[in-house]
């Protein structure tokens, strides 16, 4: 027989919301789960049915959630799932870095649109390789693997018992330095070749002193920086994967160096 008394009702939605709020925060950070084409609605409903699912898989301890240790331990589950979803945001960062390195080079800076994945103006090669990240991380099953990462996390650091420590946080910002590294090998070649054409330009300008640099020379690196973006494809996709697995690293050590694992 079951019993819905207050006592009983009330620990239950301790034990949801303790769950819940590693999970919500996971998924406002987190890419694709984040993205401003995702309403709110859709995001409360996966944080409650991953919630739901998660709760008799999960030994959660018996805080009351309006004393100090209750606090402190909703405080803990924010920051280990907001840091969990923010190494994988900085994998679609280094991505980002990439595409505003090549539209400055190709002189498309300035033509910037409605980015849907974070609803701010960015340059339409960004927003074109922002896209192809996002198909890139579905395609390798991205979004199975941070849900999986989270479920894990669980394990490895239970709810009240466990905080990210000095190395932990030592770990998310050396993470960070994936963001100008991955970003410049992934546009290194089409910034180098575009860095010979403006320079094949100057030389023809100094050559026919005539020939208008304004007139010609933009529609030039424009041209081929679309050509050289299309050839360098297959190498951008290649390299979007190899970050996403890279970030996908980060991540499991960040789970399982957090206790002090070696």
């Amino acid at each position: 027989m079951i019993v819905l008394d207050n006592a009983t009702l009330l620990d239950t939605l301790s034990v949801f919301l303790l769950v819940s709020i590693r999970i919500s925060a996971m998924i406002l950070v987190a890419p694709l789960f984040s993205a401003s084409s995702v309403s709110i609605p859709i995001r409360v409903v996966i944080a409650v049915a991953s919630a739901i699912m998660l709760m008799q898989a999960i030994k959660t301890p018996r805080l009351d959630i309006f004393s100090f240790e209750g606090v402190l331990a909703m405080a803990g589950e924010a920051v280990i799932g907001a840091a969990i979803g923010f190494i994988f945001q900085i994998g679609f960062a280094a991505i980002s870095l990439a595409g505003e390195q090549i539209s400055t080079s190709t002189g498309l800076g300035f033509a910037a649109m409605i980015d849907p994945q974070t609803g701010s103006q960015s340059p339409v090669i960004n927003q074109f390789l922002s896209i192809l990240m996002l198909l890139t991380f579905l395609t390798l099953e991205g979004h199975h693997i941070l849900l999986k990462l989270l479920a894990a996390s669980y394990q490895a650091l239970p709810i009240g018992g466990a905080f990210l420590g000095p190395k932990a946080l030592i770990g998310i910002a050396k993470a960070g330095a994936l963001i100008f590294s991955a970003g410049m090998l992934a546009s290194l070649p089409i910034v180098v070749g575009l860095f010979l054409v403006t320079l094949l330009i100057g030389i023809l300008t100094r050559v026919a002193p005539q020939l208008n640099i304004f007139s010609v020379g933009f529609a030039i690196s424009i041209l081929a920086g679309l050509v050289l973006l299309l050839v360098s494809l297959p190498n951008l996709t290649t390299s979007m994967a190899n970050v996403l697995n890279e970030t996908a690293d980060e991540a499991r050590a960040l789970i399982l160096d957090t206790n002090g694992a070696p």
